[in-house]
């Protein structure tokens, strides 16, 4: 049996962390991170700094249209990459609910 638990491979989705736990952060806010997989509850990204688990992150998502969206949520987990230099986290939503597909009535 196959599970089908909405996520989608992350193309073309990157993000940039605008605060961590309420604090801004201009040293980091003008990198974006890739994301490697998305669904409509979190993703799951890769970055080179390190985070905390809880953490809470707001963040401006950036939609392969061209779209954005900023949204709140908590670092759920970190896996170690295989290239050893970066961290995978898991980043679940808090607010700032967000549509993987494009707002029809935006057509």
């Amino acid at each position: 049996m196959v599970r089908d638990d909405g996520r989608n491979p992350g193309g073309g989705y990157c993000i940039q962390i605008l605060t961590i736990d309420d604090q801004a952060q201009q040293d980091i806010a003008q990198k974006s991170f890739y994301v490697e997989n998305i669904s409509r509850g979190g993703f799951r990204f890769i970055a080179t700094i390190n985070l905390e688990i809880d953490s809470r992150l707001k963040i401006l998502l950036r939609f392969p249209d061209g779209r954005q969206q900023k949204v709140t949520g908590r670092i759920c987990y970190s896996d170690p990459t295989i290239e050893g230099d970066a961290i995978a986290y898991g980043f679940s939503v808090i607010s700032g609910f967000y549509s993987l597909l494009p707002d029809v009535a935006a057509r």
